[in-house]
């Protein structure tokens, strides 16, 4: 739970006594490589924090039934389908452990009675919400607006620690290209 509080940290200052209330909200759970943790049309009945390990949160083409990578999750970093969990609704995405993974859940009346308890974590998961929703914004206007190479530069330099993690045929997936074409741009020298 350590990287959690770091995480938090670096956005709001937590006395020890809220350290302790937050830690009272939170399970961890282990998770192996390939195992689920949401699976298409159940509902998200927890946020995820990943301490350890790695996650692909991904669809599967009804047409071509392909995997498209949605996000990708590494430590210290937040996995979950928030219109299912906030909504309580029927998940349209998987997220599956790429790697042996562990990750700090709390449910939904946790969340938002951990909320009414201690009000200036608010404040912090509205910073990680307009974070979340910037990035979406900056993906779509590169997946939209740019080409492949110029995509995986840009992903090189923004997330540099999921290049080193995840494997690069997700990576590829997740951009939006084949493994194929993410293979050709990384052999080429001016990256």
């Amino acid at each position: 739970m350590e990287l959690l509080f770091k995480n938090i940290s670096r956005y709001i200052s937590l006395l020890e006594k809220e350290r302790d209330l937050i830690s009272s909200y939170w399970i961890v759970k282990h998770l192996e490589r390939g195992e689920h943790l949401l699976e298409e049309g159940s509902i998200c009945r927890y946020d995820a924090f990943v301490l350890e390990g790695s996650l692909k949160g991904y669809i599967i083409d009804p047409v071509s039934g392909k995997e498209e990578i949605i996000f990708l999750a590494i430590s210290d970093w937040w996995a979950s389908d928030l219109e299912s969990f906030h909504n309580q609704t029927g998940s349209k995405m998987n997220i599956t452990a790429i790697s042996p993974t562990t990750v700090a859940l709390i449910s939904r009346s946790s969340f938002n009675e951990l909320l009414e308890k201690l009000p200036k974590l608010e404040r912090y998961f509205r910073i990680i919400l307009q974070n979340y929703a910037t990035a979406l914004l900056m993906r779509m206007y590169f997946r939209n607006a740019q080409d492949a190479k110029s995509r995986y530069k840009a992903f090189l330099m923004k997330y540099p620690a999921l290049n080193a993690q995840i494997p690069q045929y997700l990576i590829a997936s997740y951009l939006g290209i084949s493994a194929e074409m993410l293979s050709k741009i990384r052999a080429q020298k001016d990256l």
